[in-house]
C-alpha cells in the first residue's frame, strides 16, 4: 500500500515487477528553456530514467500518457515490505548487525543521487520509502518529489518545499535553501529512528519529535537511553557512541556543518565492520541470517527447527551405529577366543594369524554387513 493505492504485483520474464497506478493529472507544462512535469509521476519518470543502482527501486518501464486513461509506472517489486514495517510492525526486531547494514545500503542510495551531475535531492527520504528486496536489502524508492540541484532549473526555483512532517529540515522554508544537506537531515532522522526504534513523531511520547527526545540524551552521555529496548544495544562502546554522533551531526541545525552522504557512507562503513551478521555454528545451531556471496539470506524458523530435529536424528542413527559396530566386535572377538580354544597351536590358527599380519586389518577376516540406512547415514 503507498501513496498511489494498492500496488499489484506482476511477473515479466522470470522478475517480478510492481505497477504504480497514480490518479489521472494533467499534461506537462511547456516553457522556452524546459519542459516541467506537473506530476510526481512525470518527475519519477524523468529522475529514474537517467538513473540506474542496486541501491534504488529501479524503473522497468512506463506506459504512455492519455487523457482519459492513468499513466502506468512499472518498477521493480520489493517483496519483504518496508523499514518502517520492518522497525515497527514486525514483531521480530532486526539485530544490530541488520539495522546497521539497512542504514548503511539506504545512505549509498542516497549517495548515488548526491553524486549525480547535477545531483538529485530526493526531498523525501523516511523508513516508508526505503523498501526491503528478496534479499533483505535496503532499496530506497519513492522519487516522486525528487529534484536535480540545477541553478538555472526552472522547477527547482518554483517548486516550494515538500516532505515529510518529522523528518522535513527544519532550514528548507524557501525553495533557495534546498541542497545535498536537506536530505542528510532526513537521513539523521531515520538514523535516530533505526536507533531507537521509535516513530519520527510520536505522540504518545513526550517529547513526540525523535530529534527533540533524542538529541539532549546524547549530549547529555546517557547513549543506552536511546537505544531500542526491545533488544539488548551493542556491547561495544565505539559502535554504540559511533551511531548517536553521527546522527546528531546530520540533524545539525547549520547545515553547512553536517557531513556529506560520503562521509556517512564511510563511517557506517567501518561500524558494520565491527558487528557482523551472525553466521551458521554447526547444524544444531543455525543463526537467523546467512551471508551468501554479499547477499543475506533469511532463514524461516519452521525450516531452521527442522534442521536442527535432523541434525538430532543423524547424530542418533550415528550413535545407534556406533554401538551395534562395538557389539558385533566384541561378539567376534569371543567367538575368536572359543575358536582358539578348540584349534589352539592348531594350522587354523596360525593361518589366521598371517592373515591378519598380511592384509593389516583384522576386519577382513571378519566382515560386518552394513544395512542401507547405515551407510547412508555415515555417507
Amino acid at each position: 500500500m503507498t501513496k498511489y493505492g494498492v500496488v499489484p504485483r506482476r511477473f515479466i520474464e522470470y522478475i517480478f515487477i510492481a505497477l504504480k497506478n497514480p490518479p489521472i493529472t494533467q499534461p506537462t507544462l511547456t516553457t522556452k528553456s524546459t519542459t516541467i512535469p506537473e506530476s510526481e509521476v512525470e518527475n519519477e519518470i524523468a529522475i529514474l530514467s537517467k538513473i540506474h543502482s542496486p541501491r534504488l527501486v529501479n524503473l522497468v518501464g512506463f506506459s504512455n500518457y492519455t487523457p482519459h486513461q492513468n499513466r502506468l509506472l512499472v518498477v521493480e517489486f520489493m517483496s519483504n515490505g518496508t523499514l518502517y514495517d520492518t522497525l515497527h510492525i514486525n514483531q521480530q526486531p532486526p539485530t544490530w548487525g541488520r539495522r546497521i547494514r539497512l542504514a548503511l545500503q539506504t545512505a549509498k542510495a542516497v549517495e548515488t543521487l548526491h553524486l549525480c551531475v547535477p545531483p538529485v535531492i530526493h526531498r523525501d527520504i523516511k523508513s516508508a520509502n526505503v523498501l526491503i528486496d528478496r534479499n533483505f536489502n535496503a532499496r530506497l524508492g519513492d522519487f516522486g518529489l525528487a529534484l536535480r540541484c540545477c541553478v538555472d532549473d526552472y522547477r527547482l526555483l518554483s517548486t516550494p518545499p515538500a516532505g515529510t512532517m518529522g523528518y522535513l529540515d527544519p532550514g528548507y522554508v524557501t525553495p533557495d535553501n534546498l541542497s545535498t544537506k536537506t536530505d542528510v537531515f532526513s537521513f539523521g532522522i531515520l538514523l535516530l529512528e533505526i536507533i531507537s526504534g521509535r516513530k519520527a513523531i510520536d505522540v504518545s511520547h513526550s517529547p513526540p519529535s525523535i530529534v527533540d527526545w533524542a538529541i539532549p540524551l546524547i549530549r547529555r552521555g546517557k547513549l543506552s537511553s536511546v537505544f531500542d529496548p526491545r533488544i539488548v544495544a551493542p556491547k561495544d562502546l565505539v559502535v554504540r557512541k559511533q551511531l548517536c554522533v553521527i546522527a546528531a551531526k546530520c540533524v545539525r541545525s547549520c547545515r553547512e556543518r553536517r557531513p556529506s552522504m560520503s562521509e556517512i557512507v564511510e563511517s557506517l562503513s567501518f561500524l558494520s565492520k565491527m558487528v557482523p551478521l551472525r553466521s551458521w555454528n554447526g547444524l544444531t545451531n543455525p543463526c537467523l541470517m546467512v551471508e551468501t556471496v554479499g547477499r543475506p539470506v533469511e532463514v524461516v524458523s519452521s525450516k531452521m527447527k527442522s534442521v536442527g530435529d535432523e541434525a538430532k536424528r543423524l547424530k542418533n542413527e550415528e550413535d545407534d551405529m556406533t554401538r551395534a559396530k562395538v557389539s558385533r566386535r566384541s561378539k567376534l572377538k569371543d567367538e575368536g577366543s572359543s575358536f582358539r580354544g578348540v584349534f589352539g597351536g592348531s594350522k587354523f590358527e596360525r593361518n589366521l594369524s598371517a592373515g591378519e599380519s598380511s592384509n593389516g586389518d583384522s576386519r577382513r577376516c571378519y566382515p560386518v554387513a552394513r544395512s542401507n540406512s547405515c551407510a547412508q547415514a555415515t555417507a
